[in-house]
Parts: structure tokens; sequence; C-alpha cells
């Protein structure tokens, strides 16, 4: 585990220099969730998000994206878009973008389109960190809100509000960094059994 306060921000991964920008985690974040690209070609595009040179050992590599996206917490399983208090996908990068430059702009006066650089940790951290007053926050709760229990009159206004702001594909399917590995290590033994059978033919 990393302890942003303590470690700081890490610019690599084992040696390895990373592409540390929010953008480019984003950008994982929407091919991971993109259903038009077929789940064996999103690990190198993942991968490329994050590194200028993927390294040659594909495992530390998907290790690194792993750790670098997760924030150092591998085992936070929950993932970029959940909450951390419901099960429901709080927000999505592509369909709450205004809503979340919005919140930047008027809680810490960041332009989140014009900024040269902003590390990956150091965006979440200021994302989970936005006030319960700011639109974003307030959309994140209509959308995950326990109801459980729950006042009447309450609930029924927060039925209402998750309605008007529910996501538009709540059930796209999202590859797991434990997929992207187990991807990774099939589609290695493919090649080895590819180049075997090769070998073998030639003899």
């Amino acid at each position: 585990m990393n302890i942003l306060l303590l470690d700081g921000l890490p610019y690599d991964y084992k040696e390895t220099p990373l592409s540390a920008d929010f953008r480019n985690m984003i950008n994982a974040d929407l091919i991971l969730h993109d259903p038009e690209i077929p789940d064996e070609e999103k690990t190198f595009l993942v991968l490329n998000q994050l590194f200028e040179n993927i390294p040659n050992d594909i495992q530390q590599a998907i290790d690194g994206f792993s750790w670098f996206f997760s924030r150092g917490q591998h085992e936070d399983k929950e993932g970029v878009g959940k909450s951390k208090s419901a099960s429901q996908k709080g927000f999505d990068f592509e369909q709450d973008a205004n809503t979340i430059y919005a919140a930047f702009y008027a809680t810490y006066n960041i332009s989140l389109t014009t900024i040269d650089f902003l590390h990956w940790w150091e965006f979440m951290a200021l994302f989970e960190g936005l006030p319960e007053t700011t639109h974003m926050k307030q959309i994140i709760y209509w959308r995950t809100a326990d109801l459980a229990g729950m006042p009447k009159r309450e609930k029924k206004h927060i039925l209402k509000m998750r309605k008007l702001v529910a996501l538009k594909n709540p059930d796209k399917k999202v590859l797991s960094v434990e997929e992207i590995n187990q991807q990774t290590k099939d589609r290695v033994m493919e090649r080895f059994e590819q180049v075997r059978r090769q070998q073998e033919g030639e003899c």
C-alpha cells in the first residue's frame, strides 16, 4: 500500500517511467468500459496509456498498471467508477465530464481542460474530496444511496432524482484488473504453444 502523504506521488514503476497524467487513466477507464473494443485488445491499449514504452516483461507491466490505476491499493476491488458506500456505479467519466469539470473549477479553481499536468492519484484524491454540496457529489449520492429504512418522503425524492441522473449505460461491462491479468497470461501461454508447435513442425 502506498500512503500519499508519506510516500508522495509515483512517476515510475520499478524504474520504468509512467505517463502519470489523469487524462491517460481516464482514457484507460473509458477503454475498459468500451463495449466496442474487444476484450483481447484492451490490455495493450490501457498499457499504452500508462507506459510510453511498454516493458518487455508484460506481467510486470500488468502489475504496474494494476498498482497505479488502483493508486497503490490492490485490495480495493470496487473500481474507479464505484462508490465505496454502494455497489452501484456512482459516476462515469464520459457522461459526467461537464459536471466533474464544474466541480473542480468551483472547488479548487482548477480547469481540467487547460491544466498542463495533474497526477492521476492527485486528481482522484481531489475528486473524492469534493464537498457534498457540489452537484457531482449530489449526483453520486442520488445514484448510490441505500434506500433501506429511509423515510418515505426522502426515498421518493431520491428515486425521482435517480431517474433524472441515471447512467445511460449502467450495465456496460468493464474489464477488471484481475481479468486483464488473466487474459494476458492466457495470451502469453497461447503464443508459447504456437511457437512450440511451429518448432515441432520444423523438426
